[in-house]
């Protein structure tokens, strides 16, 4: 990966499961979740992909929320979570959203049956400080994967819900980042353990980085 890749995965702290903070110009949390001791207070913009518990926590968002942070909220958000700043459905952009440019894509399933296309949930892609960001949200990878452009990805990789190691090595060979990043492992609420993350690595067709978890 070049150097202003490598310098941006630095400053992205994994906050547990499909939790993250990004650390720039501005500082960006996504799907927070059982925030750690200490973390939050201040989010410039705050992201959220669909409505599961283990996602859309309300408050964790308030929580992770600086004094003039927003939020930006899947449009299936909308009823756990009435005070989203702008609510979004799939292949929307938003060229001023907390200061940044955001592209929501689609999330689906396509051989489960927990998150349907039909139900709007979404991804995003960040630009920070000239990279480019993606954020699966809890998914299959799915053919529209080869119309977004990333330079990192942050992709599921423990099964049963999401897509495993296997497929999340297809999803890679779609989007072609730079580097992914495994989530949605870790957490003793729900599935997914190290082992898949290592797998993934083993696997994968670009530089894989496991990070630790800061809870």
């Amino acid at each position: 990966m070049d150097d202003k890749v490598r310098d941006m995965v630095d400053r992205i702290r994994w906050l547990g499961h499909a939790s993250f903070k990004l650390m720039g110009s501005r500082m960006v949390y996504i799907d927070p979740w059982k925030l750690p001791e200490g973390e939050g207070g201040d989010g410039d913009l705050v992201l959220v992909t669909h409505d599961h518990y283990d996602h859309c926590s309300p408050s964790d968002i308030k929580r992770a929320l600086g004094k003039d942070g927003v939020v930006m909220a899947a449009e299936c958000c909308r009823g756990k979570f009435p005070d989203a700043d702008r609510y979004t459905l799939p292949w929307m952009l938003h060229n001023n959203v907390g200061g940044l440019k955001v592209y929501a894509t689609a999330s689906y399933n396509i051989n489960k049956q927990f998150h349907l296309s039909e139900y709007g949930h979404v991804g995003y892609v960040i630009e920070l400080d000239g990279v480019w960001i993606y954020h699966s949200g809890d998914c299959d990878a799915f053919p529209h994967m080869r119309d977004i452009s990333c330079d990192i990805a942050l992709l599921p990789v423990s099964g049963v819900y999401v897509m495993d190691p296997a497929e999340a090595v297809d999803a890679c060979l779609m989007l072609r980042p730079q580097v992914a990043i495994p989530m949605h492992w870790g957490d003793p609420d729900v599935v997914g353990t190290r082992d898949d993350a290592e797998r993934f690595a083993e696997l994968a067709p670009c530089e894989v980085v496991i990070l630790e978890s800061a809870r």
